[in-house]
């Protein structure tokens, strides 16, 4: 199985693993289970609060040739600390067939270890919002004493003492930029006739139209550098005419293609575990424009998209997002199954991070020593003939001792968190009071426990990460539900969801995996 690297280093905290060293533990855990390393993606004194990551973009991009199946991180919030954003990058990696796995924590594959991945990266973000706090607050310091607070400068601009001056090598760019836009020249002809000058991109690749797309209304240039919604006065040296931006800005606006803009902003939280229940083809988002101009955002069917070969009617996103999560609350997330699922998690924690693992591998580190002094001995009086064997047996249990050395640091960094059956059951409680007008909310229920959703014109299927494992496919379900519906016994339900549901939902399992049918009337 192919596998690649992506590390990353925030400058911000020189604490962090380096590179160097989390390339190390990486390369162990791919040696460890057999993941064949084709590729490296490195990231440096970048954060993993934002997405503009190179290497991390053009990770994703090459996910979608499906040259590898395995993405190794030294942690799970060296991929992304924000959970919402790594559930939907995880989302569209996982519709390419690619799995991000962690080197210093070892999650597995069934579904309790899922939950556990997603308390690990919960804990994670704790971190990083409580750091994001503390570089706000030196932020706005630096801002109240009119100084820059660092990080990418804009195009053109070079620090001085705290201001923002112009790179007079640069800045030609800039205003030849602006000038052509303002006067309605197309971004192409720009892009190319500065590419035929040799202008290049600020980190040497070529010209492109996101290159300046940000450039076009970063207010900077004209004086007016923002933080925080205000305008900081004196920090930064007017490039451009505020007369060229403003017409710049007109054509901008003109520019913006309302459909395509929209659906780029607009993230389908089911993307990636919706499928149809018609053909069982993947449900992906897209956006229309009614007559009255109002934007609409739906799921269809692929097949029907591409063939015209499938019935299934389009799913409002909205509604379908909103009604998975509701009944996810009101059907699963009880304080039941929240007990079964607290204690599921805490047994999974236990059997991958035991402290007996503990012993074996310092037992076993303590062997492969022992071993490798035999060797140092046996090589001081063998022959020179026999050199070359015997190093290389030396380099084989050096690897092996490296990769239970970093067994050994991921057994006993777990082993000091150690979860217990009460703190999952908070955790997931928190769960249940969450506000269901907000999408991160919504996103955190659906990549934590929805596993597959088969949509019908007339009923929804939806399978959670409990009691199984892998997703359910459509052809295992298809078997296991085919003329045996009424066979399924549904437990007795109080209260009656707030969507029209024409019967209470049957509890289904599908190898192993516990699932949901729930009626409607809502189409």
């Amino acid at each position: 199985m192919n596998a690649v690297i992506y590390a990353r280093f925030s400058s911000h905290n020189q604490r962090e693993q380096s590179i160097e060293g989390q390339l190390r533990d990486c390369y162990a855990y791919a040696k460890r289970y057999d993941l064949n390393v084709v590729g490296e993606y490195i990231d440096r004194a970048l954060s993993g609060l934002t997405d503009d990551r190179p290497d991390f973009q053009r990770m994703i991009a090459d996910a979608a040739k499906k040259q590898f199946e395995r993405i190794i991180v030294w942690k799970l919030d060296r991929f992304a600390r924000n959970r919402y954003d790594s559930a939907l990058y995880k989302h569209r990696l996982k519709q390419y067939g690619v799995r991000v796995v962690s080197a210093m924590e070892n999650v597995g594959e069934g579904d309790e270890s899922i939950l556990l991945e997603a308390l690990l990266e919960a804990s994670a973000e704790y971190y990083s919002l409580d750091l994001k706090k503390k570089i706000k607050r030196g932020q706005r310091e630096n801002v109240a004493n009119g100084k820059y607070n660092g990080g990418p400068l804009p195009y053109g601009y070079k620090a001085q003492n705290g201001k923002l001056i112009i790179d007079e090598k640069k800045a030609p760019v800039i205003r030849y930029l602006f000038e052509q836009y303002a006067s309605g020249v197309p971004m192409k002809e720009i892009i190319d006739e500065l590419t035929r000058r040799g202008v290049r991109g600020s980190r040497g690749g070529a010209l492109t139209y996101n290159t300046f797309s940000r450039a076009l209304t970063n207010t900077t240039y004209i004086g007016e550098y923002r933080y925080a919604g205000e305008v900081v006065p004196g920090l930064a040296e007017p490039m451009i005419d505020k007369e060229v931006f403003e017409k710049a800005q007109m054509f901008v606006k003109a520019n913006a293609r309302a459909p395509a803009a929209n659906k780029a902003e607009v993230e389908y939280l089911l993307q990636g575990k919706a499928f149809c229940g018609n053909c069982g083809s993947p449900m992906i988002g897209e956006c229309g424009r009614g007559r009255n101009g109002v934007v609409y955002n739906y799921y269809t069917c692929a097949t029907r998209k591409k063939h015209h070969a499938c019935r299934k009617k389009n799913e409002r996103k909205d509604f379908i997002e909103w009604y998975v999560v509701e009944q996810t609350l009101q059907y699963v997330l009880t304080p039941a199954r929240i007990k079964e699922i607290a204690k599921a998690v805490v047994t999974q924690y236990d059997k991958e991070f035991s402290g007996s693992k503990i012993n074996e591998c310092e037992k076993m580190i303590r062997q492969l020593d022992r071993e490798l002094n035999k060797l140092v001995d046996a090589l001081i009086e063998a022959p020179k003939a026999a050199h070359k064997r015997i190093y290389e047996k030396m380099e084989s249990l050096e690897a092996q001792k490296t990769a239970m050395e970093t067994d050994l640091v991921k057994l006993r960094i777990a082993n000091e968190i150690r979860f217990t059956e009460e703190e999952v059951r908070a955790w997931l409680k928190q769960f249940c009071t969450g506000d269901l007008f907000d999408p991160e909310f919504r996103c955190n229920i659906i990549d934590t426990f929805i596993n597959a959703i088969y949509l019908y014109d007339d009923r929804v299927i939806i399978f959670y990460n409990i009691k199984g494992g892998k997703q359910v496919s459509y052809i295992d379900m298809i078997s296991t539900l085919e003329g045996e519906e009424s066979d399924f016994v549904s437990d007795s339900i109080a209260n009656a969801p707030p969507f029209s549901i024409k019967s209470e939902p049957l509890f289904v399992f599908v190898n192993g995996v516990f699932g949901c049918i729930f009626r409607r009337e809502d189409t």
